[in-house]
């Protein structure tokens, strides 16, 4: 057989050709989603530590913001691609013309909690909701920031007991870590936060939960918010040109929250927890495992549509946004 160089040249140069087509087929896609400082975005932190994301041919990149309006804001600007935050966050966004999708959730149960600071006094507390809003009346309450999710909510408590904003001093604190010490130096007496918040609370002694919409604590308004409180958002026109990569990310999310909820694997879950947020010392990592119990079994991709629809009803009846708002248009579920 005779050897024919350009036979050879042509073979090879083919085979390079398929390797090459081959390696950028396989190469993954970088989604940039929205993280919170403490517990976060369980369901998308395990997703990357477990190599969900890198098996549905995705990179999962976590990115810190800790609020919701300021996330919405990064993902119009093109800075991140999945946004996080509070229901209410994301619908007035909406009304006033941004274009979002919703394609799930990172968070079913309602993310916010209120606390009282150790130094608070609250004889009402054995009563429960509402009862207990009376004990903050002309106190200093912190939120995360001015109009977030957790601003929006504690309103809503304040309104059912029959109070209003004007009867507190509302104080932005920012994440748990800057909220903790505001707390415990009593530059606040309450404060309307999330996970670990609790943690915190419950192993440093220096504040208590007083209301618990997990638990079905607090106004209607709140607990009906139970099921779509923490969706998580992308642009519109990138919903429409990655199609393929939201519904590979949404096969990751299920994955992880399948993991997530299954109670053999939650020493797993708390490593990949203080793997990305370590608080040193004994305390902190009480605070760190008493949070996670509390938020665990909230942590599910699957988002019910009338709690979300129930979360714009109640910000048109509350004047909050300016019209009636179909929350249909803007869900995107994979």
């Amino acid at each position: 057989m005779k050897f024919s160089a350009p036979a050879f040249l042509r073979t090879t140069l083919g085979a390079i050709a398929l390797t090459l087509g081959a390696s950028a087929m396989a190469q993954t896609q970088t989604l940039r989603i929205q993280d919170y400082p403490g517990l976060g975005n369980i369901i998308t932190r395990v997703a990357a530590a477990n190599g969900y994301c890198e098996k549905n041919g995705l990179k999962c990149e976590l990115k810190t913001i800790p609020a919701g309006p300021l996330g919405i804001q990064t993902l119009m600007a093109g800075d991140i691609d999945v946004a996080f935050g509070p229901s209410e966050v994301v619908i007035q966004a909406a009304n006033k013309g941004a274009d979002l999708k919703i394609i799930g959730n990172a968070a079913r149960d309602n993310i916010f909690f209120l606390m009282a600071g150790a130094h608070t006094e609250t004889p009402n507390a054995a009563k429960g909701y509402p009862a207990v809003m009376a004990d903050l009346k002309g106190k200093k309450i912190g939120v995360t920031a001015r109009g977030s999710g957790a601003e929006f909510q504690l309103l809503d408590l304040l309104k059912g007991a029959g109070l209003s904003g004007s009867d507190v001093t509302i104080v932005p604190v920012g994440a748990p870590n800057t909220a903790l010490p505001a707390i415990a130096n009593k530059q606040i007496d309450a404060v309307m936060l999330f996970a670990p918040m609790d943690g915190f609370c419950a192993a440093m002694k220096v504040c208590r939960v007083i209301v618990d919409p997990r638990k079905g604590e607090g106004p209607k308004e709140i607990t009906q918010l139970n099921g779509a409180s923490g969706p998580m958002t992308v642009r519109g026109d990138f919903a429409q040109k990655n199609s393929a990569t939201l519904d590979a990310f949404a096969k990751a999310m299920r994955e992880s929250e399948a993991f997530i909820q299954n109670p053999a694997n939650f020493a797993a879950v708390l490593k990949v927890i203080n793997d990305t947020f370590k608080i040193e010392g004994p305390a902190g990592a009480a605070a760190v495992e008493a949070s996670l119990r509390n938020s665990i079994g909230g942590s599910k991709f699957s988002l019910d549509p009338k709690a979300l629809q129930h979360a714009a009803d109640y910000l048109f009846n509350t004047k909050q946004i300016d019209k009636n708002f179909d929350t249909s248009k803007i869900l995107q579920l994979r």
